[in-house]
């Protein structure tokens, strides 16, 4: 399967510059067979499936739209024409210029990645920091098709041209990648409760440190005694007062039981 490539050209009299806003010719921007260039290619995939497709899409629709052309001196005006309707190249009307680069970053935006404007030489760096992309090394990646996807971009190693696949080579997977398995349910929050362990111990009004406190600033009972429980008796628990004791539930407003281990424990349901 011949695998094929979108990238813009050059304007309409085959120079950088000089020419006619918009493709004059149906060749400043083209579609053509991929080829090894020259100065070597780096090659850049998508991460994401999605992200990969809208770029293909967006490079497909550039260069078939004949109010986009080529000219290095007026590079950014498809990306301000197109940031009016979405970076979407179908809906590109008004006769606008790009170069290779731009054009790739006008799709960048498309696809929802938004950088700021780069050149052949900077735009490898450029790609890496969005964190979107894996850089694919080997000569199975650089020097042939086979093995390229849909929405790769290809740089040049030098500064020079850059350009996007918009089709699967011969040994790709046609089919698109398995969606991630769903994240685990987290388990759901166990409750916290104190248990009785002693035969009888006193569910108190106050906790020991706030009951001393009392009984030297009041000259009151050290605490008042809420009730006694016994072994097997479970209360929530409401919190770990500064003494250490249990803040508990008891039913009877505010109340505290002893964290010694020999008279209670924390359990969990």
């Amino acid at each position: 399967m011949t695998v094929y490539i979108g990238n813009a050209v050059g304007d309409e009299h085959g120079k950088a510059s000089g020419g006619e806003p918009g493709d004059q010719t149906g060749k400043e921007l083209r579609i053509q067979p991929w080829y090894l260039n020259k100065k070597g290619w780096r090659v850049f995939r998508p991460k994401s499936h999605e992200v990969a497709q809208k770029l293909a899409d967006d490079m497909r629709a550039a260069c078939e739209n004949p109010a986009i052309g080529y000219d290095q001196k007026q590079r950014n005006t498809l990306y301000n024409v197109a940031d009016q309707v979405g970076f979407d190249c179908t809906k590109v009307d008004k006769p606008c210029e790009c170069d290779c680069s731009s054009l790739v970053r006008v799709c960048l935006a498309y696809a929802g990645i938004k950088t700021g404007n780069f050149n052949t030489a900077s735009e490898p760096s450029v790609l890496k920091k969005t964190g979107a992309f894996d850089e694919m090394i080997g000569p199975e990646y650089t020097d042939e098709s086979g093995w390229l996807k849909t929405g790769d971009i290809l740089v040049t190693t030098v500064k020079g041209h850059t350009a996007i696949v918009l089709n699967n080579g011969d040994h790709v997977d046609p089919r698109p990648p398995e969606p991630d398995p769903p994240e685990p349910e987290p388990p759901e929050p166990k409750n916290q409760y104190v248990e009785v362990i002693g035969k009888s111990v006193r569910v108190r009004s106050s906790d020991s440190v706030l009951g001393r406190t009392q009984f030297i600033a009041h000259n009151e009972a050290w605490y008042k005694a809420r009730g006694i429980q016994h072994g097997n008796d479970t209360f929530p628990m409401v919190g770990v007062a500064p003494s250490g004791w249990y803040q508990i539930d008891a039913g009877r407003g505010e109340s505290y039981i002893t964290s010694k281990t020999k008279y209670t424990k924390l359990v969990e349901k």
